[in-house]
C-alpha cells in the first residue's frame, strides 16, 4: 500500500465516524484498517470519533468498536502510559458535534500521547 501521506510529518489522527449512518460502517472499517496498517502511521495515536450520538438509534460505543473490529485493541480512556510499550494509542469516544459533548474528552485523552 502506497502512504498516502508520503512526505507529511503525522502526528495523529482523528477519524469521525457517523454513528447514525450504520449502512455504512463497513467502508469506514475499511478506511480505518488502512489507516491503522499505513507503516507511516505506527505510532501514531488514534481517535475515532463516533459522532451523531444525539439522534434516537445512533450506534453505541460498543456497537461502533464491534463494527469497526476494535473490541479489545483499544487502549483506555485514562492516562495509561504506553511510554515503555510498542502499542499504539487507539481509544473510541461517542460525541455530538452539534451538542458540542463528548469530542473534547478525546482531544484531552489523545493529547497525553502527542509528542
Amino acid at each position: 500500500m502506497n502512504c498516502i501521506f508520503s512526505g507529511f510529518q503525522v502526528d495523529a489522527v482523528v477519524y469521525l465516524v457517523d454513528a447514525y449512518d450504520k449502512e455504512r460502517f463497513a467502508e469506514s472499517k475499511k478506511e480505518v484498517d488502512a489507516l491503522l496498517s499505513d507503516e507511516s502511521l505506527a505510532n501514531v495515536p488514534f481517535l475515532i470519533l463516533g459522532n451523531k450520538i444525539d439522534i434516537p438509534y445512533a450506534a453505541s460505543e460498543d456497537e461502533l468498536r464491534y463494527h469497526l473490529g476494535l473490541t479489545n485493541f483499544t487502549t483506555g480512556k485514562g492516562k495509561v502510559n504506553l511510554a515503555d510499550s510498542n502499542v499504539r494509542p487507539l481509544e473510541v469516544f461517542m460525541c455530538s458535534i452539534v451538542r458540542k459533548m463528548g469530542y473534547g474528552d478525546g482531544f484531552k485523552w489523545m493529547s497525553q500521547y502527542i509528542k
